[in-house]
């Protein structure tokens, strides 16, 4: 096998090679580049807002790596990196883009992931708890409750398909 990155539609996706005794199974079918619609709603479940994103994934060992990339309706991008490693078969997140940013991914069963994180933001604690589904192969969804500051601040939600 080669360590040459995979590129599709002007994404790099390098390529991985987990330590399957370290890293869940369930992590390794999220492996690649992910797109998709993020829609947030308010506490009544009223649309807010909504933005466009891709997700690429790769794990080599027991290290994980994430980069998220946003495209807002105003034309704006935003890019996030994220870094982990799997300790006792949870993966332990952390961020360069926030400071404080700390989460951790879990197997829940049945073809799904648990997540928490938290980060400040303006002075603000934001915390996301999340559940991802992976329906199959290539396709994904995935609904986080958002809380600031303790207090529940509304859902967003995310289908997502992956990159061939």
């Amino acid at each position: 096998m080669s360590n040459n990155p995979v590129i599709r539609d002007n994404l790099v996706t390098p390529v991985s090679f987990p330590d399957l005794e370290k890293v869940p199974e369930i992590f390794t079918r999220h492996i690649g580049t992910w797109q998709g619609e993020f829609i947030k709603t308010d506490t009544r479940g009223h649309f807010d807002r909504s933005f466009f994103a891709n997700f690429t994934i790769w794990i080599q060992g027991n290290q994980y790596h994430q980069v998220n990339n946003y495209e807002y309706s105003d034309g704006s991008r935003l890019q996030l990196k994220f870094q982990g490693e799997f300790e006792e078969r949870i993966l332990k997140l952390s961020s360069g883009s926030y400071s404080d940013f700390s989460a951790i991914a879990w197997d829940a069963g049945q073809d799904t992931m648990c997540y928490r994180s938290n980060k400040t933001q303006d002075n603000t604690l934001i915390t996301f708890v999340e559940i991802i589904t992976l329906v199959d192969e290539n396709y994904r969804v995935r609904s986080t409750q958002v809380f600031k500051n303790g207090f529940f601040d509304g859902l967003s939600f995310i289908e997502e398909t992956r990159l061939p």
